[in-house]
């Protein structure tokens, strides 16, 4: 079992125009034994929106808290609190928080991959933060 806790998972603040906090909760990268995907969080302030990007992983977004929309090629979907949506590998998405809260969402890579990018920014920008784990 690997346990992750948000207040010390390794945090990236991306900066304007698409400022937002990036967190790995897990990856391969942290927890080797960990193969077949990798998480974290999103969390976009009031009028923030992340940058229009694909990747080779697919990607699951649930949305924890908070109201926007994720726009896929030309087609937009709200964004509400508990939903879950999957985007497929390579589809090009862009997160937008239209709300007056923050919008709070845990991602899941599969297979894992782009994440060890935000963990290398991490690592380049701020003493390396290792979320506490417990293995059963």
């Amino acid at each position: 079992m690997i346990i992750a806790d948000e207040t010390t998972a390794p945090t990236m603040q991306v900066p304007a125009p698409f400022a937002r906090t990036l967190k790995v909760l897990l990856s391969p990268v942290l927890h080797p034994e960990l193969k077949s995907i990798a998480a974290g969080l999103t969390i976009l302030p009031p009028g923030g929106k992340s940058d229009r990007h694909a990747h080779v992983e697919g990607e699951m977004f649930f949305i924890i808290s908070g109201r926007g929309y994720l726009k896929s090629g030309e087609r937009e979907v709200e964004l509400t609190a508990m939903m879950t949506i999957w985007a497929n590998p390579g589809e090009f998405h862009q997160l937008v928080n239209t709300g007056s809260e923050t919008l709070k969402i845990l991602w899941v890579l599969s297979p894992p991959g782009r994440e060890a990018d935000i963990l290398k920014e991490c690592m380049s920008t701020t003493p390396a933060r290792r979320g506490r784990e417990r293995k059963s």
